[in-house]
């Protein structure tokens, strides 16, 4: 039930037609209720987003510009072997209070989600056992580690330059 007071805390889309919704005498809230609006059925994956990223990351994977854009950004983490782990490492996604099972799941949504465009040809998705691994290996400096990783793609070739990842928690700073 939760998950459908976060679709109206977040914004998400009211339902349209064809759309499955969710019976409004269903729903906690009052007004909801009240007003009989109906609103769309979330996913498990969404709500696994929705409760761990969306927060920051909003939900169409960008929001401020502190917060790094996974929209069209994220899958170039996967075209080597340190960007594929960093995804996991970083503390709130490792600390996701998920399973390893649904965190994989997630990862693999979010990617295709956000950018599917960016994956590293024949993208392999996270598998639980994957995650399971990387979780256990926490990262010392979150921002080092991302420098070190983006100067690995600049070297791979992945990307142009550093500033195809950047964002301004510091300017001039990945």
């Amino acid at each position: 039930m939760a998950s459908f007071a976060l679709a109206i805390s977040f914004g998400l889309p009211l339902a349209w037609a064809g759309t499955p919704t969710v019976e409004p005498e269903t729903v906690p809230d009052v007004l909801i209720r009240q007003h009989g609006t109906r609103l769309p059925k979330v996913a498990p994956v969404e709500e696994d987003y929705a409760r761990n990223c969306q927060g920051c990351h909003g939900h169409e994977g960008h929001s401020v510009t502190e917060v790094p854009r996974l929209q069209g950004r994220a899958g170039w983490f996967t075209h080597t072997r340190e960007g594929r782990a960093y995804l996991v490492q970083v503390p709130n996604v490792q600390q996701a209070a998920l399973s390893d099972e649904r965190l994989a799941t997630m990862l693999n949504w979010l990617l295709a989600q956000f950018s599917s465009e960016q994956l590293k040809p024949g993208f392999e998705p996270y598998s639980a056992a994957e995650v399971h691994a990387l979780r256990a290996q926490p990262l010392e400096s979150v921002i080092a580690r991302r420098r070190e990783v983006i100067d690995g793609l600049v070297r791979a070739g992945v990307i142009p330059d550093a500033t195809a990842l950047a964002f301004s928690l510091e300017p001039g700073r990945y």
